[in-house]
């Protein structure tokens, strides 16, 4: 076997093995072999499909350098695994030694990860629940490209925090990959300003290190790092404060600035509920679906808006219309079991609440919120206040409103309510005068009563 390459025009260098192939191309054995089967690699076999793989090195120096010109979804799609345990060209006892601007990389497969990496960030100016897997699609085959791309394991980490906090993928379970991935940005480089606003992000949501996330959302915007997500991370930093209009306020100028953002849309619809305008979270919830847009957040903001401002006879079939369109959606289940039981009808809620808890699906967790939600209207209020811990405890969106949810007002005299509010440390604002009048009074008075 002959590896390496070489300048001689007389020869060809042949490479056996797909581990060897692997070797020269930097890349693992497994990703060589979907590169052959799915775009052609050129790769030989001596007699029949099961026998040995060899390669010529010119053949494969010619496909890398073409094929970068090939249509710009070709190779959009998520490789395995999602992180590598090592890199591919280096063994593993010498990993730590490697140098992140390694010759071994190919320049075409830096150049494909560097577009990969700029496709996603421009995908971030209309974000939706589905150009979010695309993001995650295209920084995972930036990934695959160039393990050494900072900005692909950053911008990996922000859509798996967006994905857990919409209610895409399943938390804490989306936090640890983030983390995993925000490690492998900070390690190849620690000052990237996407790498800084992920790390702010995930003390926000996960390590609930308030004090470390306003710093970090507010280094971000004070050196205009062109990183909006630290502009939308403040806003609900603002929430978990208790101020919801100034949360409306941030999510309003982030909008302004990216006019087809759905995620902030749905983000600033929740806002206004919270805020205690029912009647404008619900307007602004048909003209996010009059523009095409849709998502849990929008249901259950619709769910939730609806029960403030309207007779039972007409939000519980608007609600029912809604888990009809979205069955999967467990907190409009939650919204619905709650309806039932506000309204007398216990054995329909407690019905719901079991669906809830005991999900057919093994795909399925029961969401912490929903089954709080259902308990409460089933008056059964210290259950309730468990399973909102567990939401908290799981970095759920929702928990950053507890402060200032109006449907959890009828818990404020509940006193392992007050006992969890003051238990927890939501944090405070710098200024009291900055709180909503009367939205997070629940949060003053569990605060003052601890003797803070």
């Amino acid at each position: 076997m002959a590896e390496g390459r070489t300048g001689s025009p007389f020869r060809q260098v042949r490479i056996d093995t797909w581990k060897s192939i692997a070797r020269y191309l930097g890349r693992s054995s497994r990703t060589v072999q979907r590169w052959h089967r799915e775009y052609d690699l050129p790769v030989h076999r001596l007699g029949v499909d099961t026998g040995s793989v060899f390669a010529y090195a010119d053949e494969l120096d010619s496909w890398l350098r073409n094929r970068d010109r090939a249509p710009n979804n070709t190779l959009i799609e998520i490789p395995g695994p999602a992180f590598p345990r090592g890199h591919h060209f280096q063994s593993e006892p010498d990993r730590h030694h490697l140098t992140f601007d390694s010759p071994r990389i190919p320049s075409s497969g830096r150049q494909r990860s560097a577009a990969l990496v700029a496709f996603a960030y421009k995908l971030w100016a209309s974000v939706s629940n589905e150009n979010l897997k695309m993001i995650a699609k295209c920084s995972r085959e930036a990934i695959d490209l160039d393990p050494c791309n900072a900005e692909a394991f950053a911008v990996l980490s922000h859509a798996l925090i967006a994905e857990g906090l919409m209610g895409i993928l399943r938390i804490p379970a989306a936090y640890v990959s983030a983390r995993a991935a925000l490690e492998r940005a900070l390690e190849i480089d620690a000052e990237l300003p996407e790498t800084k606003c992920a790390a702010a992000w995930l003390k926000f949501v996960s390590d609930r290190d308030w004090h470390g996330a306003h710093r970090g959302f507010d280094d971000c915007r004070s050196q205009q790092l062109p990183c909006k997500r630290a502009l939308v991370g403040r806003a609900l930093l603002y929430i978990a404060e208790g101020c919801p209009r100034e949360a409306s306020g941030l999510l309003r100028e982030s909008m302004q600035q990216n006019a087809l953002d759905a995620q902030t849309a749905a983000l600033y619809c929740w806002s206004e509920y919270l805020a205690e305008d029912y009647g404008d979270a619900l307007t602004l919830v048909e003209e996010a679906r009059a523009s095409g847009q849709s998502g849990p957040v929008l249901d259950a903001v619709e769910a939730l808006a609806c029960i403030h401002c309207e007779k039972p006879d007409a939000y519980i079939p608007r609600i029912e219309t809604l888990l009809a369109d979205s069955p999967r959606h467990e907190l409009v289940r939650g919204v619905f079991g709650y309806a039932f039981a506000l309204n007398g009808q216990a054995q329909r809620a407690n019905a719901i609440l079991d669906v809830i808890t005991h999900p057919v699906s093994a795909e399925k967790t029961a969401d912490p919120y929903a089954i709080a939600l259902v308990l409460m209207g089933l008056n059964e209020k210290h259950d309730a206040v468990q399973w909102l811990e567990q939401s908290y405890r799981n970095g759920s969106l929702w928990s950053l409103g507890f402060p200032c949810d109006p449907i959890l007002k009828s818990l404020r005299d509940e006193p392992s309510y007050r006992m969890f509010l003051s238990t927890i440390g939501y944090p405070v604002p710098r200024r009291r005068s900055e709180m909503s009048e009367g939205s997070s009074a629940i949060l003053m008075e569990a605060l003052w009563a601890s003797g803070a």
